[in-house]
């Protein structure tokens, strides 16, 4: 990919289309986020994808959970309202 050149246009709002070839092959979708950065002689714009967690993905990442939702809720609620009455 490194070898290929693409050329963009900036719009009168500041914006530049990423061509296809390139948004497919670095996985782009709409709405992710890219780091914007110039090289230290400020003369190449540099793009750096950005990847938004998936909350998917921090499935299981606190430990195998035994209680559903509701039951999670229901013992906050508890110690909650445990803690109100003692004052």
């Amino acid at each position: 990919m490194s070898d290929l050149q693409f050329f963009t246009v900036l719009s009168s709002k500041g914006q530049v289309v990423i061509p296809k070839a390139v948004r497919k092959a670095l996985g782009l979708r709409e709405g992710d986020r890219l780091e914007v950065n110039m090289d230290p002689e400020g003369k190449q714009v540099i793009l750096q994808p950005k990847r938004r967690s998936d909350w998917r993905e921090l499935r299981g990442a606190f430990g195998p959970v035994n209680q559903t939702t509701n039951e999670i809720l229901a013992e906050g609620r508890r110690e909650e309202f445990e803690k109100e009455s003692r004052l």
